[in-house]
């Protein structure tokens, strides 16, 4: 007889529930461990209604040494060699951990030495597998994990497949481990109010009414202590708390002025809409057939204003389709919950038209965080005016970096980015192309055109050679391009590189969404297919178009049984906690707590009253007790009597009554206030309840969403190279993370916040490429507090390109550039790059038709104007924007004149630091032509309510940005309008180098310059 055949039939047997496991879990064991392919068998055990729970039976029944070292080891090593199986796998591993009967006994054998070595290697890999848990609470783990015993043991095996776990390990605690010293002190994180935490990844990233209303300071660290010597054990920890601390607080700060402006303490216009008197209505967690994350449905007393000439019957589609209506309360935008004045929460709206439709309509919001959640919903209890305040902070900019940097247990390179020390050696790369490298390092000049395949010839000088290099050849480069360099297109021949002489899959990462399409279409220029592409996110242009993650064909996903399991049960647990979670909160709704409720709750907690209202049993004769017009006396009779300040009636001569003499004979107001006492408290464990319901439907829903997002992940794990702006790489971290990415080059990295670096890397990164320019504009941040510039020492505008150089970690440099004609790199030569030179073609060109020379400085002494209406966020130290009528109107004429000579506006481009004096030139040069400006520039001046998109011209196009919103571009002519002009010598924000520097070098041809000299010579800073 064929003992395999045999072993088959009965693991078939029991998945098909005809024989029970308890028959022999032995032999149950031995079945799986025969099947011929791991993979194939944990998707069938899965997908049977009973497989997992017969393994999880089978795998507690006997915790012996004995079994452990054995069968439970062999079960596991087979388990273990499947690959790519993501959740089906942590599915059955958390059945067998899960209630941790077999784990408790497999943890202590490891801690007391019984395990051998093979056994000892599969408690390793389950142990880092379950601290890796994208589904639910990994800390028990990481707390087994944390015992100095154990940790010692891997760390100290013999085994170095055991050691290397073990650092793994020790790595993902040392994300944890906080300096202990700093909670302690006074003034450390903890305490200032309902959403400070120790660990900030209990933090809410919405803040609490408590929170935004704290007068305490908020926890945060200057950058310089994590460079401290003495902290080097608690690093790591230290660095991505205080990370996700500062990227916070920046947002915080943003959403208080909003709310203050729009309370009216604060001078602005504020453009959300404001919403008087709403209701509590119910939950809303989606429909039967499409259910989402769940929100409460808020009833609004009128209908919207915007709505009145609408026809009832055209609602919807107002909402949904017409520009005006599609942008009343954009989907995920901010609101503010306010009882009169009084901040009670921050919610998201989640857009619901069919509901806003209605009349009148009806508001979902979303709601973080048990405090909130609580506090809203009891303050929508009471009769109170209730409104709404929409925030025009950009949520969707910070929330899934900040989620992202809370679900980080691991940095990628940190060797480099935490604990490099001058003197290091740079780390080599894991993969090289070689067929580039070797030749490339025997001779810089090297024709690369046969290597690449590049559609010409391409010959580079040292610097460019040696950047290159860098790049292919470290685990993290640095390269610095000076303006009109050539940044991008060494970013290009890297990814050129890698994608034809290596396996490798590269994530490129840009600040904005223009300089991602740039990027992408060099690449596509440079040889690289477009099938080997994708494009996350949207706003893309009609080159790139194409790349985009909707334009992909889509990967055919072919689920197992075992995946339609885990969905059904998700869907099953979601329909469950959903229904629980309408009941509880239609108890709460109608604050029907009845003296039942209150007996079964003092039952628990008030068991001296519970006796006291206790409604004693018939005596044993079959006799009811009967009360007025002979109905049987109910159980709650006395809590009844006693409440209405009676005595017990027909019942005070019963034993538990007379033993409750005291309770009894408490006066009325007294009763009252203890009935209250207890039904705050009913209310509270309702409200508990629903917390507890909402955050399970939620975790089920966000699983549904990632197991029917594997299609997306397909078409990414399909790709070399994904692309995508810094915050698509943190909304979809999880998704590429799944596509495994091996190296991150990043673009512009001077301008890009260190957080949104650190969120764009995932645990397979072993190689990051960083390309940027620190002289150049720092990354964008509203909160002077927190800048370089304010010099408190925060330093969050510094970008992790900046803080590695001043480190003094190895960077390359280029040194050719290719923009300016002579006369103008001479200015940024000698301000900034004292060793750049010029390329051949910047030689030669002809003169600006018109103009003595090709740089020119109109000097003026007309005075500047205040524009209160905005202010410059970069300029911290003014709470108004600037404008200068006189540079406006030179401007105009200068434009004109151009004209006059023969140049197109397509050859222009119009500067200016200042928001108010951008707004100005937009109004006086749409006299003649179409001032385009960025999308950056745009969205500034709509939230200031001073721009509206007009799309109905056929004038000529003129371009328009601010000095900030301009980095990384260039024209033919650059005309610029300093604004500044005062006796004082305040130069306000223009004072800072990089912004001076990036000014200047954004001209190939001519530069004309408008200012006052005075002003400018005579500043006290910016000299």
């Amino acid at each position: 007889m064929n003992r395999t055949a045999q072993l088959d039939k009965r693991f078939n047997d029991i998945l098909r529930g005809k024989v029970p496991a308890n028959t022999n879990y032995s032999l149950f064991l031995e079945a799986i461990c025969a099947q011929q392919d791991p993979a194939t068998c944990i998707n069938n055990i899965v997908g049977s209604p009973s497989g997992s729970s017969a393994v999880q039976a089978a795998m507690r029944h006997n915790t012996a040494t004995s079994f452990l070292n054995g069968t439970a080891t062999t079960l596991l090593v087979y388990l273990f060699r499947a690959t790519d199986l993501g959740d089906v796998l942590d599915h059955l591993l958390t059945a067998i951990v899960d209630p941790p009967i077999f784990w408790t006994a497999f943890c202590q054998a490891f801690d007391q030495g019984d395990l051998n070595e093979q056994a000892q290697e599969a408690f390793a890999i389950l142990l880092l597998r379950l601290m890796n848990l994208s589904i639910g609470n990994a800390s028990s783990y990481r707390e087994v994990a944390k015992k100095p015993s154990i940790l010692s043991k891997l760390l100290n095996s013999s085994q170095q497949s055991i050691k290397d776990i073990g650092y793994r390990i020790d790595h993902i605690l040392a994300t944890f481990k906080s300096g202990a010293s700093v909670a302690a002190a006074v003034g450390g994180p903890g305490g200032r109010h309902d959403n400070d935490f120790v660990d900030f990844r209990e933090i809410s990233i919405l803040p609490t009414a408590d929170e935004i209303l704290s007068q305490q300071p908020p926890f945060l660290r200057p950058s310089g202590v994590l460079e401290d010597p003495d902290g080097e054990e608690t690093r790591a920890a230290d660095y991505l708390d205080n990370t996700f601390r500062l990227l916070r607080e920046e947002m915080i700060n943003e959403m208080r002025e909003e709310l203050q402006t729009a309370l009216g303490k604060k001078k602005g216009r504020h453009r959300g809409l404001i919403i008087d008197g709403v209701k509590l209505d119910g939950v809303y967690s989606g429909t039967k057939d499409r259910m989402t994350r769940w929100g409460i449905k808020l009833k609004c007393k009128d209908d919207f204003k915007s709505m009145k000439s609408v026809p009832d019957k055209q609602r919807r589609v107002y909402f949904e389709k017409d520009p005006a209506g599609s942008k009343i309360l954009k989907h995920q935008s901010l609101v503010c919950i306010l009882s009169g004045n009084q901040v009670v929460s921050f919610g998201s709206i989640h857009r619901v038209e069919e509901l806003l439709a209605q009349k009148p309509p009806i508001i979902v919001i979303q709601l973080e965080g048990g405090a909130s959640i609580e506090k809203t919903l009891l303050r929508l209890q009471s009769p109170d005016n209730t409104r709404l305040i929409q925030i025009d902070t950009a949520l969707f900019a910070f929330e899934p970096v900040l989620k992202a940097l809370q679900n980080t247990q691991f940095i990628p390179l940190s060797e480099e980015l935490l604990f490099w020390k001058d003197g290091n050696l740079v780390g080599s790369a894991l993969v090289t192309a070689t067929p580039v490298t070797r030749p490339l390092a025997m001779n810089p000049s090297l024709d690369l055109q046969g290597l690449l395949k590049t559609p010409t010839r391409i010959v580079l000088d040292k610097a460019q050679a040696a950047s290159l290099l860098a790049g292919l050849t470290q685990r993290l480069s640095l390269i610095q391009g000076p303006p009109g360099t050539g940044k991008s297109f060494i970013g290009a021949l890297l990814a050129k590189a890698i994608h034809d002489h290596t396996e490798q899959k590269i994530l490129v990462v840009c600040y904005t969404n223009h300089a991602l399409d740039q990027f992408l279409e060099d690449l596509l220029k440079i040889g690289i297919p477009s099938t080997s592409m994708v494009r996350l996110g949207g706003r893309s242009n009609t080159q790139v178009a194409h790349l985009a993650m909707g334009s992909q064909q889509k990967e055919r996903i072919i689920r197992s049984k075992a995946d339609w399991a885990i969905i059904d049960q998700l869907k099953s647990a979601s329909a469950f906690h959903c229904d629980s979670l309408e009941k509880a909160m239609d108890r709460f709704v109608a604050s029907n707590i009845n003296f039942k409720d209150v007996l079964m709750w003092i039952e628990f907690e008030d068991p001296t009253y519970f006796e006291a209202f206790r409604v004693p049993e018939d005596d044993g004769t079959g006799m009811s007790r009967v009360g007025k017009r002979g109905k049987a006396v109910d159980s709650d009779e006395l809590i009844f009597r006693w409440q209405r300040g009676f005595d017990a009636g027909q019942f005070k001569d019963e034993p538990n009554v007379c033993a409750a003499a005291g309770i009894w004979s408490m006066p009325p107001d007294a009763r009252l206030a203890v009935l209250d006492t207890w039904k705050s408290a009913i209310r509270k464990t309702i409200l508990e309840e629903i917390c507890t319901l909402g955050k399970n439907h939620n975790e089920c829903q966000d699983q549904l969403s990632r197991k029917f997002g594997e299609a997306m992940v397909a078409t990414l794990t399909a790709k070399r190279i994904i692309g995508c702006t810094t915050t698509g790489a943190a909304k979809f971290a999880q998704d590429i993370r799944a596509a495994k990415p091996d190296v991150l080059l990043v673009e512009e990295a001077g301008e890009i916040l260190e957080s949104h670096v650190l969120t764009a890397m995932g645990e397979n990164t072993s190689q990051m490429i960083l390309i940027g320019d620190h002289k150049q504009l720092r990354p964008k941040v509203n909160n002077y507090n927190l800048t370089v510039e304010k010099g408190d020492g925060f330093e969050l505008n510094r970008s992790l390109f900046e803080r590695l150089v001043l480190k003094g970690f190895p960077h390359e440099t280029l040194i050719a550039q290719h923009r300016m004609r002579p006369e103008i790199s001479a200015f940024i030569r000698t301000l900034t790059y004292p060793d750049l030179t010029d390329a051949s073609k910047t030689q030669g060109r002809a003169n600006v038709r018109g103009v003595q020379n090709n740089f020119v400085f109109i000097d003026h002494r007309h005075p500047e104007d205040n524009d209160a209406r905005i202010s410059d966020k970069g300029d911290g130290a003014s709470s108004s924007s600037k404008q200068n009528t006189y540079e406006v109107e030179m401007i105009w004429k200068i434009v004109r004149y151009l004209a006059q000579q023969g140049y197109s506006t397509d050859n222009l481009v119009v500067l200016t630091p200042y928001l108010g004096q951008l707004s100005k030139l937009r109004d006086v040069l749409k006299k003649d032509n179409d001032p385009v400006l960025n999308d950056l520039d745009s969205h500034d001046l709509i939230r200031a309510g001073l721009f509206t998109p007009d799309n109905n011209t056929s004038k000529k196009r003129i371009r328009l940005a601010t000095i900030d919103n301009y980095q990384g571009e260039e024209s033919d002519i650059v005309i610029a309008s300093l604004t500044r002009s005062n006796t004082s010598s305040d130069i306000g924000f223009m004072n800072s180098p990089e912004r001076l520097n990036v000014l200047i070098s954004r001209a190939r041809d001519g530069f004309i310059l408008i200012g006052n000299s005075q002003t400018f010579m005579n500043a006290r800073k910016g000299k």
